[in-house]
C-alpha cells in the first residue's frame, strides 16, 4: 500500500476528504462530544500586534503579529457550506485564517458563497510568509491549471496559467521566489515525471529534473537541493537542475514520497506505508517504523513527528479512517485518541503539541485543535459549525526537521 498524493501532491487534503466520507458512513448514530469546540465560542475581539491570540480568540488581518509568524503557525481554509446526511445543502462563505501555536486565529480574508474564489484549493504558503497559493478545485488534476497568489498582508490577488498538463506543487525555498511544478507526477513507478520551476508570473525558469515514478517532493530548508520520491526510493535533485544522486530504499519497488528533511543530512520518506530515514549522502537508509499488521489499529504510516514526549505517526485505520499512534523505541505502538474525533490527522507540530484535524463523521465537518499527547491538554483553534464542511485545507509554515 503506497500513500500517493494527487497530481498536485495534495495528499493531506485528499486523505481527509476520503476519510471524512468513509467515517460518515460507518459512524452514523455515534455520539461524539463537542467538548471545548462549543464551550469556546469564537467571538472576534481586538488584539494588539504584541500579543498572540489564544483559543477562542479571533482577530483581524490588521492584528496579525507578522514578525512573530513562523514555525508552528498554519494557514487554514474554512468552508461554512452545509452538507451531510439528511441536511439540505446550502452554500456558505469561505474564510482563510492564520492560526497561531497558542490556538488563536486571525481572519485574513473571506469570500462569499458561490463565488469562484470559494471553490479554491489552498495549495502552498511561501517561505517568506507573504503569499498563499491557490488552484481551483476543478483544476487540481488539470489539464490546464490556473494559479492564484494571495498577498496575505493586503488581500491583493494575482494569477497566471501553467502549460497544459503541468501542475503546481508549491513554492521554492527558502523564500518562495519561484513556483515548483510537475508534469506526469503520481503515475505508475515505470512512468517518468518532470519537475520544473516557474517565475511568479508563470514564465518557465528552469527544467529541474526528470524522475521515474515521481512522488512527493520536499525542499531542503536552504533551497539548494530537494528530495523527490522515486520508484525505488528517493532522488536528491539540485534546484539549479539535474539529479545529484539516487538514494534507494531497501525492498522498495513501488515508490516513495519525500515527506520533509528530518535534519540537515537526512530525509523522512514514506515507502509502502512505512517511514524511513534516508541519508542524503547515499548511506544506507534506516526504518523509522516497523511493518504494520492488518490486524493492528494502524495498518501503515505516512508521516512521523518527533516530539519531546515521543515519536508520533499518522497512520491508516480501518474502513478508510486515519489514526494517530505513538511508537516507542521498544514495544508495541500505542493508539493516541484525540477527544471529539472519529478520525484524526496530524498536520503540524511544536516540540510539545500536535496540530490535529478532527474529522467527525456524525456531524460532517473538520475542526482543528492543538493537542498535547503527554498531558492530553487540548486547545480548539478552529471549531466547526453544525453541518458545515469546516476545515478544508491546512498549510503549515514551512516544516523541516524534528520538533
Amino acid at each position: 500500500m503506497r500513500m500517493r498524493r494527487s497530481a498536485t501532491f495534495s495528499k493531506r487534503r485528499g486523505v481527509v476528504v476520503a476519510a471524512a466520507a468513509v467515517a460518515a458512513t460507518v459512524t452514523v448514530g455515534l455520539t461524539v462530544p463537542a467538548l471545548a469546540a462549543r464551550a469556546q465560542s469564537a467571538k472576534p475581539r481586538a488584539a494588539t500586534t504584541s500579543r498572540i491570540l489564544g483559543p477562542g480568540e479571533v482577530g483581524s488581518r490588521a492584528a496579525v503579529p507578522w514578525r512573530q509568524v513562523g514555525p508552528g503557525w498554519s494557514l487554514v481554509l474554512y468552508s461554512a457550506t452545509q452538507a451531510g446526511e439528511g441536511v439540505t445543502p446550502k452554500a456558505g462563505p469561505t474564510t482563510l485564517y492564520l492560526v497561531s501555536p497558542n490556538g488563536g486565529r486571525y481572519r485574513i480574508i473571506s469570500w462569499a458563497a458561490r463565488s469562484a474564489k470559494s471553490d479554491w484549493h489552498l495549495q502552498a504558503w511561501s517561505g517568506d510568509g507573504r503569499r498563499a497559493m491557490f488552484v481551483p478545485e476543478s483544476e487540481i488534476i488539470g489539464p490546464r491549471q490556473h494559479v492564484f497568489e494571495l498577498q496575505l498582508r493586503t488581500g491583493k490577488v494575482t494569477s497566471f496559467t501553467l502549460p497544459r498538463n503541468v501542475l503546481a506543487v508549491g513554492y521554492t525555498r527558502p523564500d518562495g521566489l519561484n513556483v515548483l511544478a510537475a508534469r506526469g507526477a503520481d503515475m505508475t513507478p515505470t512512468s517518468r515525471g518532470s519537475l520544473m520551476r516557474f517565475s511568479l508570473t508563470g514564465h518557465l525558469a528552469k527544467a529541474v529534473a526528470t524522475v521515474r515514478g515521481l512522488g512527493q517532493v520536499a525542499y531542503q530548508p536552504a533551497g539548494a537541493q530537494l528530495a523527490a520520491g522515486w520508484a525505488n526510493g528517493i532522488v536528491l535533485v539540485s534546484n539549479a537542475g539535474g539529479v545529484i544522486r539516487k538514494l534507494p530504499v531497501p525492498g522498495v519497488k513501488d515508490g516513495c514520497d519525500a515527506i520533509r528533511w528530518w535534519d540537515a543530512r537526512t530525509i523522512l520518506a514514506a515507502c509502502s506505508a512505512r517511514m524511513w530515514l534516508v541519508p542524503a549522502s547515499g548511506a544506507r537508509p534506516s526504518a523509522l517504523t516497523p511493518v504494520r499488521s492488518n490486524t493492528n489499529f494502524d495498518m501503515g504510516d505516512f508521516n512521523a513527528w518527533q516530539l519531546s514526549s515521543g515519536l508520533y505517526v499518522d497512520g491508516y485505520g480501518a474502513c478508510g479512517s486515519l489514526v494517530i499512534g505513538r511508537q516507542p523505541a521498544h514495544g508495541p505502538e500505542q493508539v493516541v485518541n484525540v477527544p471529539g474525533s472519529a478520525s484524526s490527522l496530524i498536520v503540524n507540530a511544536t516540540r510539545s503539541q500536535l496540530q490535529v484535524e478532527r474529522i467527525n463523521g456524525c456531524e460532517p465537518g473538520v475542526s482543528l485543535v492543538w493537542f498535547n499527547p503527554a498531558t492530553r491538554v487540548m486547545k480548539v483553534a478552529v471549531p466547526v459549525g453544525r453541518n458545515q464542511r469546516g476545515v478544508v485545507g491546512v498549510v503549515p509554515y514551512f516544516i523541516a526537521g524534528k520538533f
